[in-house]
């Protein structure tokens, strides 16, 4: 039986603990002596993790074929759960302290949540209550063609009292090669639909089927109801892989009698999910819903080397 939350400190303490995917586990000594500004944060772990999308001689100077050639089972590294796992294999491939810059070649490679995961991973630790969220960005199609998938993180700005929400994947090469103008760190308001209000833009015709998720075979409804699934599962404990999905979330969800009304509820609750009440009624479904529990014994297939094609 998990701890009822009945205060908002209960709420905020809940997302000071680790989950067992953000416990750094024994290489909880790598945070020591980081620094302290979110900024600063996310430049160490961009200088530990290499987006698996993003490599190329136009933006790193190598592609994945010559990081294969280098014997780096890239498909393994990707599909790597837990912060304790990234963090054994990061320091596998260079001893140095996890706060000192590494060569792009001798980065981990990852994907959108393990950079929030792992940025999560690390405020939890300082006592900073802190999230990772599943949805869509804005910013990546700023011309509003695309919601494009991604995951970012969410933590408790507590002098200013709200949840600010920092994309620690957004590097140097990226910001000038999409020319972003916003601060990654503290995105403004609105430019990450996280799980709800992906349905919501999808129902209410603001953007396509096509529009939203992996076209042509991921997304639509099918890919939103995904979305709220893990969005879900997140701020309630379990940071699941990016490709990870069951019953309502997997891939046929949303096909059984009654799922539209489910979805509909789990929309509700992930709109109100910092009322202390829905967040405890969320957490409540996760772990006693037949469409939306973990099955038992579920676990995620490894990433697939095609989709880095």
């Amino acid at each position: 039986m998990h701890q009822r939350i009945e205060t908002h400190e209960d709420l905020l303490s809940f997302y000071r603990m680790q989950s067992e995917v953000t416990d750094p586990g024994p290489r909880k000594g790598a945070y020591d002596d980081l620094p302290n500004g979110i900024p600063d944060l996310c430049r160490v772990i961009q200088q530990n993790v290499i987006h698996m999308w993003w490599i190329g001689e136009e933006t790193y100077g190598f592609t994945k074929d010559a990081l294969e050639s280098h014997e780096r089972d890239i498909v393994d590294e990707i599909s790597l759960r837990t912060v304790s796992d990234m963090l054994d294999r990061i320091f596998q491939m260079d001893p140095r302290p996890f706060g000192e810059p590494r060569d792009p070649l001798r980065r981990l490679v990852g994907n959108c949540r393990d950079y929030s995961v792992l940025l999560v991973s690390i405020l939890r630790d300082r006592g900073i209550p802190a999230r990772a969220r599943t949805g869509t960005a804005r910013y990546f199609f700023p011309d509003g063609s695309r919601l494009e998938d991604h995951w970012i993180c969410e933590f408790w700005n507590d002098e200013k009292e709200r949840w600010q929400q920092t994309d620690a994947q957004i590097d140097h090469v990226m910001l000038r090669a999409m020319k972003m103008a916003l601060d990654p760190a503290d995105l403004p308001a609105g430019q990450f639909p996280t799980g709800w209000q992906c349905y919501n833009e999808l129902e209410s015709g603001r953007i396509k089927p096509e529009g939203i998720g992996f076209s042509p075979d991921h997304c639509g409804m099918g890919y939103v109801l995904n979305k709220i699934l893990a969005d879900m599962a997140s701020v309630t404990g379990d940071e699941i892989l990016p490709w990870a999905g069951w019953e309502i979330g997997g891939p046929d969800g949303g096909t059984q009698p009654g799922d539209r009304e489910l979805a509909e509820r789990m929309v509700e609750l992930l709109r109100g999910i910092d009322e202390l009440a829905i967040l405890q009624e969320a957490r409540d479904l996760m772990v006693t819903h037949e469409r939306v529990k973990r099955p038992e014994g579920y676990t995620a297939d490894k990433f697939q080397r095609a989709w880095l094609n």
